[in-house]
């Protein structure tokens, strides 16, 4: 029934973004929006449980994710998960409290892989990819990048 209400407000926003934006949604089907209409950067983050740097930066980037500072964080699984349920348990694990990112929604975005972890891309207002910024980040540090962009 969930899955259901969330494919109805998936096309409802479809419908209601028109050409204007791609609807992109997380692993759990809930929709995120590029070009919100609030003028937000989006820092797209590489992650692996296995990553000892990447499980360092995550309280990091919680903080930068709740802040009210214009930035957004989405999340993204270097391995993919199998399942949504390995992957719920992964991002329980590592006490991720932002957005993890669908595979469908990662290939729209058309960012490479990167080679090395942890990686973070920046996005512009707009959605362009402004920056790739390679090793653990800090909340002040994201903040700093974006601002000299």
């Amino acid at each position: 029934m969930k899955a259901t209400f969330n494919c109805l407000i998936l096309g409802a926003l479809l419908v209601l973004s028109g050409c204007r934006d791609t609807v992109h949604s997380d692993f759990k089907g809930n929709a995120l929006l590029l070009k919100d209409g609030r003028n937000q950067w989006v820092a797209v983050n590489y992650w692996a449980e296995w990553c000892d740097p990447c499980r360092e930066e995550i309280p990091e980037l919680n903080a930068l994710h709740e802040a009210e500072n214009g930035i957004r964080v989405w999340g993204v699984d270097f391995d993919g998960s199998a399942s949504q349920d390995e992957l719920a348990n992964k991002v329980g694990r590592m006490a991720i409290g932002f957005p993890v990112l669908s595979r469908e929604s990662i290939a729209a975005l058309e960012l490479k892989q990167p080679p090395v972890l942890p990686a973070t891309y920046i996005l512009d207002t707009e959605g362009n990819l402004r920056k790739r910024l390679v090793g653990p980040q800090t909340r002040e540090g994201l903040e700093s990048a974006i601002a000299e962009l």
